[in-house]
């Protein structure tokens, strides 16, 4: 890696400036739980409505739990990638859809492909099944086609209540760490009473044993074949999916992790006025002082992927299949509008009707907080491939930020209404989930040549990190082909050829 003059070569864009790493707290594991929790709460926010409370439940319904274990290998190898864009923001403090616009072709190539095909996948689907939570507790019933314009009603009211909440905070980051934390502290609470106290021995061992049961593939419970759109769905979604795993490296630096501390974060657009974000990070010197600095940062790397989003995404998918599997029976399809909180019914039949209000409210959080999630993670992907990528965002100055997130965040909400009108909430989920799972092909390889590139020798991923990332390619790269075999060859691609 050379460096010059303080300068250290940053491919297509700027070199780096070179400064000391700052010194976290000293890593104890109750002082990670106080003071540095936070871009793990937020992304298991994120990662806790779609894979966890629809997906999840939509294949232990169909398929029973024997098909878990692909949660298992999805949530492991996400895991890698999580850890492996975090040691890039570490080490330059910036997100790394940065670090992918340093690359050649240069930045403005990567900021149009990724946003392209990013957009592909940018559905409202959580805001209609939240909505649909809402409209079944209102109306004493699950939805129907008649009813969705009641749910429609229910879903503009969330999207301007996710407006709403990241308006205040200084930084955006600030009010969605403290509403993620109440939302995922709520629904694992919730669900982990209605589990102990409803759900048979029998039905956690079968759960348990789904995660392990590494290779089966049963039949649909009707006896039809298996569904690998909603298994490739499921496999993108189980943890975060998409562009979703390299956006928790926006909110390591909004955090001030390593040394986004001297980088800054997006502002609010009340209360900001103070918070700056520079347009790239800085590069700290290959010293002893300062790799013992980065090995201590890293254990709190470890602590939040593993010990909060790795074990919370297992739990967030544990909870709702055992419900499934207890209440709800062997086989039955999910439709578009009963998706969003179908187990209701069989508590409802259980422990009466208070248990059906209650757990289409734990419905509304989960959702609620993925669509929270999106309101956030798709304006900030886009502002940082702006702010980073095009030299006409640096007329704006260093507060600037919140002029490119705000604008976006209004068209990101009016397509969302009109999309709306155009497609029902679980169909738009599993178009979302079908793109994140090639996102997960090209960002997963992406990250491993950013970090071969970039990063010093001394604080490169090891060699079981890297094969992880080919891995984690290989892996989603099998469910999109079986996806398009079963979706496109067979039925239109066969017939033309073989009549």
């Amino acid at each position: 890696m050379a460096q010059t003059n303080e300068r250290v070569h940053g491919g297509a864009l700027p070199d780096w400036d070179v400064a000391e790493l700052p010194a976290p707290p000293r890593y104890q594991f109750g002082r990670a739980f106080r003071s540095i929790l936070g871009p793990g709460i937020i992304a298991l926010g994120g990662s806790i409505g779609s894979g966890e409370w629809l997906l999840g439940p939509a294949i232990t319904a169909q398929y029973g739990g024997r098909l878990l274990w692909i949660a298992t290998i999805a949530i492991l190898l996400q895991a890698i990638l999580n850890t492996e864009a975090i040691r890039y923001t570490l080490y330059s403090g910036e997100p790394m859809l940065s670090g992918y616009m340093r690359c050649k072709p240069g930045a403005r190539f990567w900021a149009i492909f990724y946003s392209a095909v990013d957009f592909f996948g940018i559905w409202p689907g959580w805001a209609m099944t939240a909505a649909t939570a809402l409209a079944a507790a209102w109306l004493g019933y699950m939805p129907q086609d008649a009813d969705g314009g009641m749910v429609r009603l229910f879903a503009f009211a969330i999207f301007f209540i996710c407006l709403g909440i990241v308006l205040f905070g200084g930084k955006i980051y600030n009010a969605l760490e403290k509403v993620q934390l109440f939302m995922v502290v709520w629904i694992i609470g919730y669900l982990v009473i209605i589990d102990l106290f409803l759900v048979p021995p029998s039905v956690w061992w079968s759960v348990v044993k789904g995660f392990f049961s590494f290779g089966a593939l049963p039949q649909a419970a009707d006896g039809g074949q298996v569904d690998w759109v909603l298994l490739g769905a499921f496999a993108a979604y189980a943890g975060s999916g998409g562009l979703g795993n390299v956006t928790i490296t926006n909110y390591v630096r909004d955090k001030g992790w390593g040394m986004s501390s001297l980088v800054g974060a997006i502002p609010s657009i009340i209360g900001g006025q103070n918070v700056t974000l520079s347009h790239w990070g800085k590069v700290f010197r290959i010293t002893p002082e300062n790799l013992a600095r980065f090995r201590e940062w890293w254990k709190y790397t470890r602590f939040e992927q593993y010990y909060i989003w790795l074990i919370g995404c297992f739990v967030g998918l544990a909870l709702p299949a055992m419900l499934t599997l207890a209440f709800v029976p062997a086989g039955q399809a999910i439709d578009q509008w009963s998706a969003a909180a179908f187990q209701a019914e069989g508590l409802a039949a259980k422990g009466g009707r208070a248990l059906w209000y209650l757990t289409l409210l734990c419905g509304f959080w989960v959702l609620f907080s993925t669509q929270l999630s999106g309101v956030d993670g798709v304006p900030r992907r886009y502002t940082d491939i702006i702010w980073t990528g095009f030299k006409s965002s640096r007329k704006l100055g260093e507060h600037g930020a919140k002029w490119i997130y705000y604008p976006i965040l209004v068209v990101y909400i009016l397509w969302g209404v009109i999309a709306m009108y155009l497609a029902k909430p679980f169909f738009m989920i599993l178009v979302s989930a079908t793109v994140g799972g090639y996102l997960l092909v090209i960002t997963s390889l992406h990250t491993l040549y950013v970090n071969r590139k970039f990063l010093p020798q001394e604080i490169q991923p090891p060699v079981w990190k890297q094969i992880g990332l080919v891995l984690c390619a290989g892996f989603y790269s099998i469910f999109g082909t079986l996806t398009v075999i079963q979706k496109v060859i067979v039925p239109y691609i066969l017939p033309i050829f073989w009549g």
